[in-house]
C-alpha cells in the first residue's frame, strides 16, 4: 500500500479482507487446512472430545489424562446458574430470539462473578472455566423457557455436549448423539479472526473484562452474514422442500443479485475442509430419521451454486443442517453455535491481555472537506 506522507492511501481493503492485523499462535487457516494449535482439526473431530479441543486452545498443548480429568471436574463444579439468573430466564419474553436473549443473559451473568474485573491471568483461567461450563445452561434454559418448560438441574457426571442435550431434554443422551453434537462443537470451536472473534479482541484490546468481551462477540455472532447464516441457510433448504425446486428457487433469486446463505466464504476459495465431515454427519442422521430428501435438496442446491457462481457451501450450509437432524430447533442454532466458540473467544482474550495493544485502526475520510461555517440566520 502506498502511503503519501501526512494524507492517507485511497488504497484500503474493504472489510480488511486479507489484511493481517495481529500475531496469534491459536488457528491456522490454509486454503485446504485448517489447525488449532498446529493439529488439524479434522484429526481433533475424529479423535478427541471437546474438552480436550479447549485445553489444547487455552493452554498451547494437548491435555495429559490426569490433566484432562482435572480440567472436566473443574467445569463440571460450574455446572451451575445463580438464582438470580435463573429467575431472569423466566421473566424475558418469549418470543425474544434466543442469541437477543443469550447476549442479555452474558451481561447479567458477570454480575454474579466477584472475579469478573480481575483480568490477571490466574482469575481470567477461574472466569473461562465459569464462563464455558455456564454458556450450554443458559443456552438450554432459554429453550426451555421458549417452550414453557422449568429449568433442568445440570448432571455433574455428563461431559459438556451431553449435559447440554440433558439440560435441553430432561434426558440422558445415548453416546452416539451426543459424540455427534460433540464433533459440531469441535469443528464450531475456533476459526481465527472471524467478525466476533475480532470483535471480543477489539474489546479486549481496551482492557474491559471477559464478560464484556463475551457479549461483543456474542452480539456479532448473531448477524446474519455470520452465526446467524446456519439459521437462515436451514430455513432455505426447509422452504424449498425436495431436490425438484432447488432450481426455481435459486435461480431467480441469483439474477436479482440476492445472497444465497450457506455458501462461499472469505478464506476458503475452493470449499471449507470442515464441510466434508459435516456432510457426512448430515447423511448419517438423515439416513436414521427418515429425511435422505432433505439431504438430497441439500446436495442439489450444492451442485447448482457451484455451476452457477462457482461457490462452494461453507461450514453453516450443513452445520444448521446437523443441528435440525440433531433435533435442536432452527432459533437455537446460533446459540449452539456461540457456546461453542466461546472456547475460541476465550483463548483469543486471553492472547490479547498478554501482549496488548489498543486497536485502532483508520478511516479513509471520504466526505466533504473546507466547509466554512455559515450562521444560523444566513441559512
Amino acid at each position: 500500500m502506498n502511503v503519501v506522507k501526512g494524507s492517507m492511501s485511497t488504497d484500503h481493503h474493504a472489510g480488511l479482507e486479507d489484511v493481517e492485523v495481529l500475531p496469534s499462535k491459536i488457528c491456522d487457516i490454509r486454503q485446504d487446512r485448517l489447525s488449532l494449535r498446529g493439529y488439524n482439526i479434522i484429526d481433533l473431530a475424529a479423535n478427541a472430545s471437546f474438552e480436550e479441543v479447549v485445553y489444547l486452545l487455552w493452554n498451547d498443548a494437548l491435555p495429559s489424562s490426569q490433566a484432562l480429568q482435572d480440567f472436566k471436574s473443574a467445569l463440571r463444579a460450574e455446572y451451575s446458574l445463580p438464582r438470580e439468573i435463573i429467575e431472569h430466564i423466566n421473566h424475558v419474553p418469549r418470543e425474544a430470539h434466543p442469541m437477543a436473549v443469550l447476549r442479555t443473559l452474558v451481561s447479567s451473568l458477570g454480575l454474579y462473578d466477584p472475579e469478573a474485573s480481575d483480568n490477571s491471568p490466574p482469575a481470567l483461567r477461574r472466569c473461562s472455566i465459569r464462563l464455558l461450563a455456564k454458556m450450554p445452561l443458559l443456552v438450554a434454559a432459554i429453550a426451555r423457557h421458549r417452550n414453557a418448560r422449568s429449568y433442568i438441574t445440570p448432571n455433574p457426571e455428563l461431559d459438556i455436549a451431553a449435559n447440554f442435550l440433558y439440560s435441553l431434554y430432561g434426558e440422558v443422551p445415548d453416546k452416539e448423539t451426543a459424540r455427534l453434537l460433540e464433533t459440531v462443537l469441535i469443528l464450531y470451536s475456533e476459526h481465527e479472526l472471524n467478525a466476533s472473534t475480532f470483535a471480543a479482541r477489539v474489546t479486549a484490546a481496551t482492557l474491559a473484562d471477559t464478560y464484556s468481551c463475551i457479549v461483543t462477540a456474542v452480539s456479532t455472532l448473531q448477524g446474519g452474514l455470520h452465526g446467524g447464516a446456519n439459521q437462515q441457510a436451514l430455513e432455505m433448504l426447509l422452504t424449498i422442500g425436495s431436490p425438484e425446486n432447488v432450481e426455481d428457487y435459486i435461480l431467480p433469486r441469483l439474477r436479482r443479485k440476492e445472497i444465497i446463505m450457506g455458501f462461499g466464504h472469505r478464506v476458503y476459495k475452493k470449499g471449507d475442509p470442515r464441510v466434508p465431515v459435516l456432510k457426512r454427519m448430515c447423511i448419517e442422521l438423515a439416513k436414521k430419521s427418515g429425511q435422505e430428501k432433505l439431504i438430497a435438496t441439500a446436495e442439489r442446491a450444492e451442485a447448482i451454486m457451484l455451476k452457477e457462481k462457482n461457490l462452494y457451501p461453507n461450514v453453516d450450509f450443513y452445520g444448521g443442517l446437523a443441528f435440525y437432524l440433531l433435533g435442536l430447533s432452527s432459533d437455537l442454532f446460533t446459540c449452539v453455535f456461540a457456546l461453542s466458540r466461546t472456547a475460541g473467544y476465550l483463548a483469543h482474550i486471553a492472547e490479547q491481555y498478554q501482549e496488548n495493544k489498543l486497536i485502532r485502526p483508520r478511516a479513509i475520510y471520504t466526505g466533504k472537506k473546507d466547509l466554512q461555517y455559515v450562521p444560523l440566520e444566513k441559512r
